[in-house]
C-alpha cells in the first residue's frame, strides 16, 4: 500500500466517528431514538478504534455539536429548541 493510500485511509477513519455522531444527533432530533443510539454506538466504537485515541473522540464531539446546527436560521433554531424541550419532557 502506498503512503498516499494509507494517508487517505487514515483520514477517512478519523472522519468516520464525526460523521456517525452527526447523523446520531440528527436522528435523535428527528425522534428516531433507536437509529440514533445505533449510530452513536457505532461512532463511539469507531472513535475508540482510531489511533491516536483523542483524535477520534475529538472528531466525534465536533460531529455531534455540528449535528445540532441551526445557528444562522432563527426559524430552525426555534424548531430545534421546541424539539429539545419535548424530548426532555419524555
Amino acid at each position: 500500500m502506498t503512503e498516499g493510500a494509507l494517508l487517505l485511509l487514515r483520514l477517512l477513519l478519523w472522519v468516520l466517528p464525526g460523521l456517525l455522531a452527526f447523523l446520531a444527533v440528527r436522528a435523535f432530533l428527528a425522534g428516531r431514538s433507536r437509529v440514533g443510539l445505533g449510530l452513536l454506538l457505532g461512532g463511539v466504537l469507531a472513535a475508540l478504534l482510531v489511533k491516536p485515541f483523542p483524535v477520534g473522540l475529538a472528531f466525534a464531539l465536533i460531529g455531534g455539536l455540528a449535528g445540532l446546527g441551526g445557528g444562522r436560521n432563527p426559524r430552525y433554531a426555534q424548531e430545534l429548541r421546541q424539539r429539545l424541550e419535548e424530548w426532555q419532557k419524555r
